[in-house]
């Protein structure tokens, strides 16, 4: 079952928009697994042709507890540092080649605090108040250097208030299925990530992209 989360509610609100409220109005509550899947779903975050169908997937394997999927990318080489998963797997309708496991791609999300050391980034040392998020869209072919994944995420450090967006891009060497990435400066602290957004096939296969519902991931940073 996945773990209960503290204060979801609240830093998704943060999120998208009321980073100004003082810290007092985002105290952390107690929330239930599916509650913070729903609320995040509906934070206002980018929608794809398929988002809505994604998001009723996702929901659905939440509610009904299917196993987690054991995947972390051969990409990247992890030294030093600990691997935390983000609180539930998400997942993207309708835009594979159908195979014995359907059309959907599933998307794991994991975050590497520093101090950690990854020998695949350009900068293997990740320093202490930086996350390496990284996102894995199972299934779905190499990342191009040509193309540009409309994938970003969002945070909120819960200890200091602060937020931001940063995109996230093909930092590693090119793997399939497709891992995007960005280290990402968030200061120490309980930090709460949003993924949201979309992959692009690059193939000529002329898919659909990959439009993903939101992932959320609380990491000790």
């Amino acid at each position: 079952m996945i773990r209960r989360i503290v204060g979801i509610a609240a830093s998704v609100g943060v999120l998208v928009g009321l980073g100004s409220q003082a810290p007092a109005a985002a105290q952390p509550v107690q929330v239930s697994d599916l509650t913070a899947v729903r609320t995040a779903f509906g934070a206002g975050l980018p929608v794809g042709t398929l988002t809505a169908q994604s998001v009723l997937e996702t929901l659905g394997r939440v509610a009904s507890g299917v196993p987690r999927t054991n995947y972390f990318p051969r990409s990247a080489h992890l030294v030093e540092g600990v691997v935390q998963p983000f609180l539930y797997e998400t997942s993207a309708s309708d835009c594979l080649q159908p195979n014995a496991l359907g059309d959907d791609s599933i998307g794991i999300a994991h975050a590497i605090a520093g101090p950690a050391v990854d020998t695949s980034l350009p900068t293997p040392v990740i320093a202490p108040g930086t996350v390496n998020v990284l996102f894995s869209a199972l299934n779905t072919s190499m990342s191009s250097p040509n193309r540009v994944d409309p994938m970003s995420v969002s945070w909120l450090n819960l200890n200091t208030m602060r937020t931001g967006t940063a995109p996230l891009v093909q930092e590693r060497p090119a793997d399939s299925p497709r891992t995007l990435s960005n280290t990402i400066e968030t200061g120490r602290g309980t930090v709460v990530f949003v993924i949201s957004g979309s992959v692009l096939d690059n193939t000529s296969r002329d898919l659909p992209a990959c439009d993903f519902a939101p992932v959320v991931g609380v990491v000790n940073a």
